[in-house]
């Protein structure tokens, strides 16, 4: 049996105080092929090393030693800064990580700025700016999943319940294994008391009966916000 254990993306970490994105290896890996594609990752073997060495001290939540090692190699590679804000960002330094995705901006890793800076907005409960710059991201990111999912979840945050079924579905058929789009994709049908839909959709992904019963608790929590807002 599958459980999900409240893997709410980072949007909602006031609310429910359990988040994944907080520690996002998965995102992570998911910007670094779009990032690598048309951004070169470094100009020379020994720094790619490094930075490789880097993304897994960050994959694996060591995000003060993925900092001391950025310190160390002195690279202004926009990959470097990259990953900068992203352990800055998962280290609760928000507003250094917000300078450094903001130098990404002008850059071809315009995508992975905004997908940042997204993040910190939901993070701050400030769901319409970060409905606008993940919705850049998405548009800069098109087939990123994990960008479609978090899109998804701020759009559901916002009460936009249609376009966030959109952003979920697009999640879960660029990636199967999407977890975060399935958990959210139940939410949506609980929050909306598709009661049909959320059966169905939680015995073909195989979620049992607790992690509903946790979800249409967090569920009720979050359409209560939604009134309030």
């Amino acid at each position: 049996m599958k459980t999900i254990s409240l893997v709410l993306i980072g949007l909602i970490m006031s609310l429910t105080g359990c988040s994944h994105l907080n520690g996002s290896a998965q995102t992570h890996q998911q910007s670094k092929s779009a990032a690598q594609s048309s951004c070169e990752k470094a100009t020379n073997a020994d720094t790619s090393m490094n930075l490789d060495m880097i993304e897994q001290l960050i994959a694996s939540g060591r995000m003060h030693a993925a900092l001391a090692h950025l310190d160390n190699l002195q690279s202004n590679s926009l990959y470097a800064t990259y990953l900068r804000a992203e352990a800055l960002r998962q280290s609760g330094r928000e507003k250094e990580a917000a300078e450094q995705y903001e130098m990404l901006l002008p850059t071809c890793m315009v995508g992975e700025a905004h997908h940042g800076l997204g993040l910190i907005a939901g993070r701050n409960k400030l769901i319409n700016k970060a409905v606008e710059h993940l919705t850049l991201a998405a548009n800069n990111l098109p087939v990123n999943a994990r960008v479609r999912n978090d899109l998804g979840y701020a759009l559901l945050l916002q009460g936009d319940y249609e376009k966030a079924q959109r952003e979920f579905v697009t999640a879960l058929e660029l990636d199967q294994d999407e977890r975060l789009a399935e958990t959210n994709m139940m939410i949506l049908f609980l929050i909306t008391e598709q009661q049909e839909k959320a059966k169905s959709f939680a015995k073909r992904i195989n979620m049992d009966a607790r992690t509903v019963a946790d979800l249409n608790a967090q569920a009720t929590a979050i359409r209560a916000q939604t009134r309030t807002r």
